[in-house]
C-alpha cells in the first residue's frame, strides 16, 4: 500500500529554520529570505543586521528601537537579543497579518521578552488601508509586498483583490519614549512613514537605516539633511546619523 501524499494546500507553508539569529519562522515558498536562511543560515542583508545589532547593544539604558517593516523579524530578533542587557525594547511593525504572526512565533521560540509586535502599517496619517492579497501557498518574495495602490515589482504571483484591511498609524502617535535606533523598510512607503515620524525623529534623533530603492532617494536624503543628519550611502539603504559619534565603526561608505 502506497502512503497517501498530501496535496500542497494541506502542507503548512510555515517552516522553522535554524539561523545565526536563532530559530526563525518563515514561509517555505519565500524566494528571498527563506532561500538565504536555508542555504547559509544568514539573511541576505546579514551585514546590515549585524551592524544594527551591534548598535543596539550600545544603546542607553531603557531606550527604544523601532523596526518598521519587520518581515520575518530577523532585524527585530537580532536587535532585541543585543539590547536586552540594556533593558531596551524593540517595537516591530508588520502590516501583513500572516507574517506578523510569524514574527510573534519567532520571538516566542527564542524566549525574547523585550520585543513587541504591532500588526499595523506605518504612514503619514491615521487611516485604514487594504492588506494586499497574495496566496501564501505560492512562490513569492513576501518581504517585497507593496502597500501602495499597486504592486509595481512582480514578486512571483499577481496581486489579488484585497479582502482585508489593516490600521495605519503614524509613529508619532505611538508615543514611544527615547527612540535611539530605527530601521525603515516598507517597500515604497518610507517617505510617508518619515512624515509621520517627524516629531519623534526631531525629538530623539535616532540613528536610522532607511531602504530607498522604491522611494525617492533624493527626498529621503533631503529629509535627514534638513534635520542636520549625516547621510551615508549603503547599497540599497541610507544610513542616517544624527552625529558622526553615533556610528562608532570605520567605514568606506559615501557621504551624500
Amino acid at each position: 500500500m502506497q502512503p497517501a501524499i498530501l496535496p500542497i494546500d494541506d502542507v503548512s507553508y510555515t517552516l522553522v529554520v535554524p539561523s545565526v539569529y536563532g530559530s526563525v519562522m518563515v514561509n517555505r515558498f519565500d524566494t528571498n529570505q527563506t532561500n538565504a536562511l536555508i542555504k547559509t543560515t544568514s539573511a541576505i542583508d546579514t551585514n546590515e543586521i549585524a551592524v544594527m545589532a551591534q548598535l543596539a547593544s550600545q544603546l542607553p539604558l531603557g531606550s527604544t528601537v523601532v523596526d518598521m517593516g519587520a518581515n520575518f523579524g530577523l532585524y527585530t530578533l537580532a536587535m532585541a537579543k543585543a539590547c536586552a542587557p540594556r533593558a531596551c525594547t524593540v517595537h516591530a511593525f508588520e502590516a501583513q497579518r500572516v507574517i506578523a504572526y510569524m514574527v510573534c512565533g519567532t520571538l516566542a521560540l527564542n524566549a525574547v521578552e523585550n520585543a513587541v509586535v504591532h500588526h499595523l502599517a506605518v504612514g503619514a496619517h491615521e487611516s485604514e488601508i487594504d492588506i494586499p492579497k497574495f496566496n501564501y501557498r505560492q512562490i513569492s518574495s513576501y518581504g517585497s509586498v507593496e502597500f501602495g495602490t499597486e504592486q509595481k515589482e512582480f514578486i512571483g504571483q499577481p496581486r489579488q483583490a484585497s479582502t482585508e484591511k489593516v490600521r495605519q498609524v503614524t509613529l508619532d502617535s505611538m508615543n514611544f519614549a527615547d527612540v535611539r535606533l530605527m530601521k525603515i523598510d516598507i517597500e515604497g512607503m518610507e517617505e510617508a512613514a518619515l512624515a509621520g515620524a517627524q516629531g519623534t525623529i526631531e525629538r530623539d534623533r535616532p540613528l536610522c537605516l532607511v531602504e530607498w530603492i522604491k522611494s525617492d532617494k533624493a527626498a529621503l536624503v533631503a529629509f535627514f539633511k534638513q534635520r542636520n543628519y549625516t547621510v551615508l550611502d549603503w547599497g540599497m539603504n541610507l544610513l542616517c546619523l544624527p552625529s558622526t559619534d553615533a556610528f562608532p565603526f570605520q567605514h568606506s561608505l559615501t557621504i551624500l
